[in-house]
């Protein structure tokens, strides 16, 4: 099965992912925010004159990610090395329908790993958002099961079988405080890797709320 079939799998893909994490990383989804850091580059570069003001909204107006075939870039990206290439040919060529002018300032002075990477960054902070919401979530659940069950008594287990007896309470609390572990650890692995995409990439922050707003 292609990765793809997979993530829209309706039998397999819910044991591996929510439904809004799939979003996420859906080829719409995908293509949404190369473009939405195509549109922020224009408006950033206007502003410090680097190209004309009058550019922007045509640039803007042609980032909608439901004009770009997926199938089309995919194809067009085996070929060309990366998806931002055919992404940009696209893009410039949906400008030029609005503006011939506009269309030369397309991507201006960027790369195709400056638009790859900070896409990615503007990913992994969403993506995080999305599972610490859910840790905090479980986190608070295990919490509260184990202030019910703080005297509950049960068979501990080793070695496949039966051991002294423990409290319920303090393996589900244990289990509370292995997910609060791993929250710390998903942000610490956010930030090093925005760090690490920062090198190449505009952004250098995993949050980049600047390129949020841009997709509003």
């Amino acid at each position: 099965m292609a990765d793809t079939e997979f993530a829209a799998s309706p039998l397999m893909a819910p044991l591996f992912a929510t439904s809004e994490m799939r979003a996420l990383h859906a080829d719409r989804a995908v293509i949404a925010r190369m473009l939405a850091v195509e549109a922020a580059l224009a408006r950033a570069e206007a502003a410090e004159g680097v190209i004309p003001r009058k550019a922007v909204a045509a640039i803007k107006a042609a980032c909608n990610p439901a004009r770009f075939d997926p199938t089309a870039l995919g194809k067009a990206a085996a070929l060309a090395g990366n998806v931002a290439i055919p992404l940009v040919k696209a893009l410039t060529a949906e400008v030029a329908r609005r503006d011939r002018e506009a269309a030369h300032y397309v991507h201006w002075g960027a790369t195709s790993q400056d638009v790859i990477d900070t896409a990615a960054v503007i990913a992994i902070g969403d993506g995080v958002e999305l599972l610490d919401r859910d840790l905090a979530r479980a986190i608070k659940a295990f919490a509260r099961l184990a202030r019910k069950h703080r005297k509950t008594p049960f068979a501990a287990r080793t070695w496949l079988q039966q051991a002294l007896p423990s409290v319920f309470g303090l393996k589900l609390a244990r289990w509370a405080a292995l997910l609060a572990r791993a929250r710390e650890n998903l942000h610490e692995a956010a930030a090093k890797a925005a760090v690490s995409f920062s090198t190449s990439g505009l952004c250098s922050r995993y949050r980049a709320p600047a390129l949020r707003r841009s997709r509003r």
